[in-house]
């Protein structure tokens, strides 16, 4: 469970353990959570407005396809007890996000690619949280 998240620009570093996977996770920042899948160069634009909850992506899952990163994400959520969430990732990372969104609804507030411009983040997340 995340019981403390330190302020923008300081990181704290912790392990959660995610459909069965040990997952090191970094986490700074207050306001709404926003989970940043593979996409860094944004996180140091939100921090400033959002709790940002950046999980390391495993490389070897049991079930490396959509389905089982999905699961894994859910363990993600599960285990830092994040209710609901705004999420960044990498196209790579997309189809797996999608099957979590389309899973569970009432826990993904939005999902945006990572544009080019992290300046672009913030903006786009907060329009997501209305």
């Amino acid at each position: 469970m995340d019981h403390e998240t330190p302020a923008a620009g300081r990181f704290a570093v912790a392990v959660v353990m995610a459909d069965g996977v040990a997952t090191r996770y970094r986490r700074c920042g207050v306001g709404p959570t926003v989970v940043v899948l593979g996409a860094q160069p944004v996180v140091d634009a939100l921090a400033g407005s959002f709790r940002v909850i950046v999980p390391e992506v495993p490389l070897h899952l049991a079930d490396a396809t959509a389905q089982g990163r999905a699961r894994w994400l859910s363990g993600v959520f599960d285990g830092l007890g994040i209710d609901v969430a705004v999420i960044v990732t990498t196209p790579m990372l997309a189809d797996a996000v999608a099957l979590f969104a389309d899973r569970a609804p009432d826990r993904v507030k939005g999902v945006i690619l990572a544009a080019d411009d992290p300046a672009e983040a913030p903006a786009a997340v907060g329009r997501c949280f209305g």
